[in-house]
C-alpha cells in the first residue's frame, strides 16, 4: 500500500467512527407528554456532547423524524424551472417584479427630465449649499 492509500483509509475510518458515535442503538420513537395523554413522534437526533437522544418533538412534515433543530436547512430550488415556479408563486402584489421595477425606473427618469427642464427640485432631501 502506498502512503496515499493509508491516509485515505484512516480518514474513512475516522469518519465512520465519528458517525457511529452520534447514533443511538434503539431510539425512542414516541414522546409521551401531559401525563400520558399526548403521544407524538420524537426526534432521533443525538447530542454530540452527552450522546443522548434529542428531547424535542419531531416535525409533522419530517420524513426522518427530526425536530426543527436537527432537520437541516432547506436549500431551495436548484433548477431554472423550480426558481421560476417559486418566483411566480411568491408574487403577492407584483410591486417588486423585474417588469415593475423597470417601469418605475423609466417613469422616474421621465420625471427627472421634466424637473430639470422646469428647474424644480422634487427630491425630499435637499443638499446643503
Amino acid at each position: 500500500m502506498t502512503n496515499m492509500n493509508i491516509e485515505k483509509t484512516t480518514t474513512t475510518a475516522r469518519l465512520q467512527q465519528r458517525s457511529k458515535k452520534c447514533q443511538i442503538r434503539n431510539p425512542e420513537p414516541f414522546l409521551v407528554t401531559a401525563g400520558g395523554k399526548i403521544k407524538c413522534r420524537r426526534c432521533v437526533g443525538v447530542s454530540s456532547r452527552t450522546k443522548k437522544q434529542c428531547g424535542h418533538v419531531a416535525l409533522k412534515t419530517s420524513k426522518v423524524s427530526r425536530c426543527k433543530f436537527h432537520s437541516g436547512c432547506a436549500t431551495g430550488p436548484r433548477t431554472k424551472e423550480g426558481i421560476e415556479a417559486i418566483r411566480k408563486a411568491n408574487t403577492t402584489f407584483g410591486n417588486f417584479t423585474k417588469e415593475a421595477i423597470a417601469e418605475r425606473r423609466k417613469k422616474f427618469a421621465e420625471l427627472n427630465e421634466l424637473a430639470v427642464t422646469l428647474g424644480i427640485n422634487f427630491r425630499r432631501k435637499s443638499k446643503p449649499l
